[in-house]
């Protein structure tokens, strides 16, 4: 092949690209609105147009509006949501959370499957289960395409490589399912899939180069969003500002990790030893506090200056645009976000990065791994694509 018919059909995959990116940013969108944004002729998009709906990604919608001075009404595209679907799965620590996903990012389903003290393998047939359920009713063109997996650990090149919650059982997810699906399948850690929700899912970040999420949960990590990509680190391991030691010296054997005294379980734990109690829950932290429970009040009150020591911390590191706060107990319990804003804003005195509590945190990970997955099942996995234009065709 000569190297200018490569680079004809090189530039003719990139095109079918920028014209599906334009389609998934601006759905319901016309081929003259395409040209005009891309700057190509109607002819192009037009022939760029009939491969993306010969090949099933895009479906007409019907007519537009006309323009000021008259003619032809536009035909108005999006993404076709009976191409295919994703499965996408949280490992929590008592519940694993499903999600299918179409093409577009709408949530078709979602349900959580009690799994607490369950190992791994025993967890694989409740997968499998579900897997079997959403394909048994599914009516897409093209069926299952792609599985993502929020790992609370430590994820490199696919394969978990730290699962302080979860025993693997020396399980390879990725190899598994690939071979039993032949879909691709992708392991992520759960903070970084919840910052790359909030990138790809909410349009008010459209313009935001740098963010970090902060996801409190039984550990505590931190997704980062460096020049609009997600950044892992060499090692999958950049963010993992839980297990920060503290350097006061005052170690008593095995230094002590931020986590060990912020976590969401940590915070449980203190309440629990404090009032002589046994498997307490986030859900009596929330009534107790509700209540005036003064034992419960003294440790929020710890935890709103501990959390916003971390994001004094996170934001001097990376200097973001916006820090996130992925946690459950927060979004339970809303009123501690501005008194955690206050401490912070007393720390920093100069520069004060803007911070928010991440809506629906229970589909953050979930939502940010079907972005993942469905980039890599189009093969798109650098573009710039915002999910949340599907809500304007719902």
């Amino acid at each position: 092949m000569s190297s200018a018919i490569r680079n004809r059909m090189q530039l003719h995959q990139q095109n079918i690209q920028s014209v599906l990116a334009e389609v998934f940013n601006h759905q319901p969108i016309s081929r003259i609105e395409i040209s005009r944004n891309l700057a190509l002729n109607k002819s192009t998009v037009s022939a760029l147009y009939r491969d993306l709906k010969e090949q099933g990604y895009v479906e007409e919608l019907g007519e537009g509006d006309a323009s000021n001075v008259g003619g032809r009404k536009p035909v108005l595209l999006a993404i076709n949501r009976r191409y295919g679907y994703t499965m996408n799965f949280d490992f929590g620590y008592r519940h694993l959370h499903v999600m299918q996903n179409n093409l577009s990012g709408d949530v078709l389903s979602y349900k959580q499957v009690n799994v607490k003290g369950l190992t791994l393998k025993q967890i694989l047939p409740l997968i499998n289960d579900e897997l079997a359920s959403v394909s048994a009713k599914d009516n897409t063109s093209h069926g299952l395409l792609g599985i993502s997996f929020a790992i609370h650990g430590t994820v490199d090149h696919n394969q978990v490589t730290y699962s302080p919650f979860l025993d693997m059982d020396h399980v390879d997810l990725a190899d598994y399912y690939t071979q039993e699906f032949q879909v691709p399948v992708l392991l992520e850690n759960e903070a970084n899939v919840s910052a790359v929700y909030e990138r790809d899912f909410n349009k008010a970040n459209d313009q935001l180069k740098n963010m970090v999420t902060i996801s409190i949960h039984r550990g505590i990590g931190a997704g980062l969003i460096i020049n609009q990509k997600l950044h892992r680190g060499t090692h999958g391991e950049a963010g993992e500002i839980g297990r920060s030691v503290s350097i006061d010296g005052h170690w008593d054997g095995a230094p002590r990790k931020v986590e060990d005294y912020c976590s969401e379980d940590a915070v449980i734990n203190q309440i629990q030893d404090e009032k002589h109690a046994t498997n307490m829950t986030r859900d009596d932290v929330v009534r107790l506090f509700n209540e005036g429970d003064e034992v419960t009040k003294s440790a929020l009150a710890a935890f709103v200056k501990n959390v916003a020591g971390i994001i004094y911390n996170a934001a001097n590191n990376y200097d973001p645009d916006i820090v996130f706060l992925n946690s459950p107990l927060l979004e339970e319990l809303p009123e501690l976000e501005p008194q955690i804003e206050q401490v912070y804003a007393k720390m920093a005195p100069s520069i004060l990065v803007p911070i928010k509590l991440t809506q629906n945190s229970h589909y953050a990970t979930l939502l940010g791994g079907c972005s993942l997955v469905t980039r890599e099942a189009l093969g798109m996995e650098d573009a710039k694509l915002n999910f949340e234009a599907q809500t304007s065709v719902l």
